[in-house]
């Protein structure tokens, strides 16, 4: 509690950490990290030298300190602190100066912020169920910087923005943003340890631990040529961040990165579409400055949701606050964090990176994979959804894995030992760029399987920007230091591209055609409403026959239309033949008025025809009726659906 010192009408300010600027008077509020004493540091416009220091008070017997100024007495444009340690940015600051441009940092001070009222809307209005949503992850600099983008301010908020027709085209209704608050992009050279100065020695040790500068010191002798000042984090994952602040170069006008932000995320949400940032905290961040992280995003810039990245992430306390009651977030770990199984799986979703292995092996032909794969493909968990996905920023994209066998990151600097070594993918018989023609169909129709497998299964799925149309980082498995036209997207689309995209567009269409059947609840293989056919029922070649021998390699699945509540009344039948072989898999038996149609084929070359070998069904309910099979291609997916009698 701050003391009888300040006037009352500075406790309206709020009790966070950073500057609050209103009615005349600021009060900067900050955390020092060691010492009894704090002072402000006050800087003129481009100056690296303050121009005033003003003692803060301390708050009784705590390490908090404040400093209340007039509006007149804080004319200056921005701040630092200085407690023993040294001088310190304000870790709750919402705007930087010197991190206009990207990759390029000058002298970091915390700009002062003029007087505002805070917005009173609010994230989560109107935000679909979990189980509506299809996510598309992005980076904001890569997904418009390249020239061939198209839009006048490239790679900022306001290039998305423009981007937004593309988005609603594509059936896109949620977007996870890679980190878009001020994090140190640019990496320094790998440190000498054992040549820093005693002191300074010790002030590391006590920030990090002894573990961790010895591991530095050790990584330091095997990485001396790896690193350099050049470099950058494109990514965002680092542990030096200013969680408050809005990246200002990607503003079209840095100076306002917030307004920016804030205009960017009210377009998306007018257009239908949710909007979940991505934050990374590491080890060091307090539980804390994690939750009034939150609170301030979702206050200010109307966050739906966050994908949060960290080991030691107070969900219990995320989920019971109630200013985060209508925010959703994405996790990567399930353990000790979902307690109410109905109001978790509300509003929390497992980013489930077991689905990403799995479907890779199972569409690249690896044995033993039919079962597994058809568990990830129609469960949840009980107490959370899953969010789906076969590539995002980690690892190949989509396209590079059906060219590459192996990781190419030699331009990382790091002798290509960076990297995930097992990506199960494979080149279909080139490494990276052919002319082949028998080679390009096969890896066009294996990226068509993995869409597939992602956009029909029962969960959540995402899509990483670039892989609806095919764009390649040569090879790249860990282009966290690209920015470049690596990870920038191009947007020249050749026939190959742009008939990928138009597929994706048709399977979005169909996956929201259906929506009932994508989630929300776990599905029964039993039928238990007495209509003649489970919930789900899985099959093989033949009917009620699945096999999952490790050699097995075809697996069909069929959901029945009457026991999920949507218009469309149809029973869905996937066909999932990943085997270098054609197959013909028994249909499930129809009537006069309710014929299956093949609605989607990853080959183009599926047929339907009457079934003359009867013995291939294990239960004939009409033998009066006539028994059709499809005819799947080799490394297939086909879709067929029926429709049921009102």
């Amino acid at each position: 509690m701050l003391d009888t010192t300040i006037k009352s009408n500075s406790l309206q300010y709020g009790r966070m950490p950073g500057v609050i600027a209103r009615e005349g008077k600021i009060l900067f509020r900050t955390v020092v990290r060691e010492g009894d004493a704090c002072s402000l540091l006050l800087f003129e416009k481009g100056a690296s030298v303050p121009k005033k220091t003003v003692p803060m008070k301390r708050v009784g017997n705590t390490r908090v300190f404040y400093a209340e100024l007039s509006e007149k007495e804080a004319k200056y444009r921005s701040y630092l602190y200085e407690d023993a340690w040294g001088t310190f940015t304000d870790n709750y600051a919402t705007e930087l100066n010197g991190r206009e441009k990207f990759g390029v940092h000058g002298t970091t001070t915390a700009v002062i912020p003029k007087s505002s009222v805070v917005s009173e809307k609010m994230a989560g209005e109107g935000c679909p169920a979990f189980s509506s949503l299809i996510f598309y992850k992005l980076h904001v600099r890569g997904f418009t910087k390249s020239a061939s983008s198209g839009v006048t301010h490239k790679g900022t908020f306001a290039g998305l923005t423009e981007k937004i027709p593309y988005l609603k085209e594509l059936g896109i209704n949620a977007v996870l943003l890679m980190p878009v608050y001020e994090f140190e992009e640019c990496i320094q050279p790998v440190p000498d340890y054992g040549m820093l100065p005693q002191k300074t020695m010790e002030e590391y040790e006590k920030r990090y631990g002894s573990e961790f500068i010895e591991a530095q010191k050790q990584y330091a002798k095997e990485t001396t040529e790896h690193f350099c000042a050049e470099k950058v984090n494109y990514w965002g994952y680092t542990r030096d961040n200013y969680y408050f602040a809005p990246k200002a170069s990607y503003a079209a006008k840095p100076a306002h990165a917030r307004e920016e932000l804030q205009e960017m995320v009210d377009a998306l949400h007018q257009a239908g579409i949710s909007v979940f940032f991505e934050f990374f905290f590491g080890e060091d961040t307090t539980q804390l400055l994690i939750l009034d992280c939150l609170r301030y995003w979702t206050e200010n810039f109307y966050a739906d949701g966050f994908r949060l990245i960290g080991s030691h992430l107070p969900m219990k306390l995320i989920l019971e606050d109630p200013y985060l009651s209508g925010v959703r977030f994405l996790i990567t770990e399930q353990e000790g964090v979902l307690s109410d199984g109905d109001f978790a799986h509300r509003r929390v979703a497992l980013y489930n990176e077991e689905f990403r292995n799995i479907a890779r092996r199972f569409v690249k032909g690896d044995e033993n994979m039919t079962g597994s794969f058809v568990g990830a493909l129609c469960s949840d968990f009980p107490n959370a959804a899953r969010m789906n996905f076969i590539a995002d920023q980690n690892g190949f994209s989509l396209y590079d894995l059906y060219a590459y066998d192996r990781k190419h990151n030699e331009e990382n600097g790091e002798e290509n030992r960076d990297g995930e070594n097992y990506n199960y993918s494979w080149n279909c018989g080139a490494e990276g760029e052919t002319n082949k023609k028998k080679i390009l169909q096969q890896r066009s129709r294996l990226r068509k399987n993995a869409l597939c497998c992602t956009l029909l299964s029962r969960s959540v799925p995402l899509l990483f920007a670039g892989d609806e149309f095919g764009h390649s980082k040569k090879g790249n498995n860990n282009a966290y230091c690209q920015d470049n036209e690596v990870s920038w997207l191009n947007w020249r689309l050749n026939k190959e591209k742009r008939e990928q995209l138009e597929f994706v567009k048709k399977l979005i269409a169909f996956r929201k055609a259906h929506e009932a059947h994508n989630g929300g609840r776990l599905v029964r293989t039993e039928d238990y409403k007495g209509y003649g056919l489970p919930e789900v029922s899985y099959h093989g070649v033949s009917l009620w026959k699945p096999d999952f021998a490790p050699y097995s390699r075809c697996v069909s699945v069929l959901f029945h239309g009457n026991y999920f509540e949507d218009e469309t009344k149809e029973d869905i039948f996937l066909i999932f033949n990943m085997h270098w072989e054609e197959h013909s898999f028994a249909l499930p038996q129809s009537n006069e008025d309710a014929q299956w149609q093949i609605m989607l084929d990853t080959s183009g070359q599926a047929k339907l025809q009457p079934e003359e070998d009867l013995r291939a069904y294990a239960v004939t309910a009409n033998p009066s009726l006539e028994k059709m099979i499809c005819q799947v291609m080799a490394r297939s997916v086909v879709v067929l659906v029926r429709k049921l009698p009102q």
